[in-house]
Formats: structure tokens, C-alpha cells, sequence
């Protein structure tokens, strides 16, 4: 087992020493963004030597990639937080999706740095990304089949209307596209998005007919 090294006047052990480096890593991002940050500065901010560093992570992109894949994680758990909050279906998704945009909007303005080696990560690894996006996909599906279940929506695969309530609010959601669409009107037009569709399979729209 890796021993563990000094920092602060403190032993840190190996355990921690991954999500301290993650930490420094970060904070080296916001003041240098993504371009100016080395492996070096992120060692010598922890007091430790570089060849430390390299013992937990490959590279710096390793790196870049850990804390991309740890925000992508503190947002996972964020969502399903919102989603088991009381509410009906159609309210509890427009919570998730509202909590999802003003989370990576609040990332995009006060943290540009972290933001950019966000974007640039999803351009050159979509595939991983797409992975940790599925998250958001099976929150929607999970509230849908709630929405079915209770009778507020009609019949309709869950799987399916996840996925298309996926695309329909990806420009608001994807860190690539979400900036062009930032102005004074663009929650209005996230919650337009989220009523119009969930009134489409709403079980009280054909509610007296017949």
C-alpha cells in the first residue's frame, strides 16, 4: 500500500489522496483554465512531488477527466434528490430539468474554466459522457413510469417518451449547446418544452370525450 504524505502538517493517506488531486486540480482550472494547468502546479499545491501525482493518475487528461466524471457524479445524485420530491409527474420533471439547466448554467457563468474542459472532454470522448447523460434519461423514465402508474399519464412506453423528452430538452441540458441558448427568456421556454409534452400523453386531455 502506497504510504501517505504530508500536506497541510497533516498525514493524508493514499485513500484521499486521488480526490485531493481532483480538488487541486480543479482550483488550478479556475484560476488557469484548462490549457495552462500542468501536473506539476497540481503536485506543488499539495506539497507533494509530481511523480506522486502520476502514481494515482496517468496524465493530466486522466486527470481532466476525473473531475469532469465528478461533477458529471455530483449531478447524478443532485437529480434524483429532485426527482422523489412531492409533486405530480409533469411537476417533477420540469423540477429535474430545471434543476439540471441552472446547475450547468450556474457551472457555465461562475466556473468558465472547469465549464470549457467540460465541453472540450464531451468533443473528445462523447461516448464516455453519453454514459453519464444515460443518468438523466433513467430519471425521466423512472418519473414517467410513476406518472403511468398513478394514472396521470396515459399508457405510453416509458423507455421511449425518456428518451424523447431527452432530446426535446437537450439544448437547454448538453454542456455544448446550452450557452446559445442563454437569455431572458430561456426558462420560459424550457417549461413551454416540458408542458407542451407532457399534455400530449396527459391522461386528463381526453378526460368527458366520447
Amino acid at each position: 500500500m502506497p504510504a501517505p504524505f504530508e500536506h497541510s502538517d497533516k498525514k493524508v493517506s493514499s485513500g484521499e489522496t486521488p480526490h485531493l488531486i481532483i480538488e487541486a486540480a480543479r482550483t488550478q482550472l479556475r484560476q488557469f483554465g484548462p490549457d495552462k494547468v500542468t501536473v506539476v502546479d497540481i503536485a506543488r499545491s499539495l506539497g507533494m512531488s509530481h511523480a506522486n501525482v502520476y502514481r494515482f493518475f496517468k496524465s493530466k487528461a486522466e486527470i481532466l477527466d476525473a473531475v469532469v466524471d465528478d461533477w458529471m457524479a455530483r449531478v447524478e445524485c443532485f437529480i434524483e434528490s429532485v426527482a422523489a420530491q412531492p409533486g405530480t409527474a409533469a411537476e417533477r420533471l420540469e423540477a429535474v430539468v430545471m434543476a439540471i439547466h441552472h446547475r450547468r448554467r450556474t457551472k457555465y457563468e461562475q466556473d468558465p474554466h472547469v465549464y470549457l474542459t467540460f465541453r472540450r472532454l464531451i468533443e473528445a470522448r462523447p461516448d464516455a459522457v453519453a454514459k453519464r447523460e444515460e443518468k438523466i434519461i433513467s430519471v425521466f423514465k423512472k418519473v414517467i413510469q410513476a406518472g403511468v402508474d398513478a394514472g396521470e399519464f396515459i399508457s405510453i412506453d416509458p423507455s421511449q417518451t425518456a428518451r424523447a423528452m431527452g432530446d426535446a430538452t437537450a439544448m437547454f441540458l448538453h454542456p455544448a449547446i446550452m450557452p446559445a441558448t442563454l437569455n431572458s427568456e430561456t426558462e420560459k421556454r424550457i417549461r413551454c418544452v416540458i408542458k407542451t409534452m407532457c399534455a400530449g400523453f396527459s391522461a386528463a386531455k381526453g378526460a368527458g370525450k366520447g
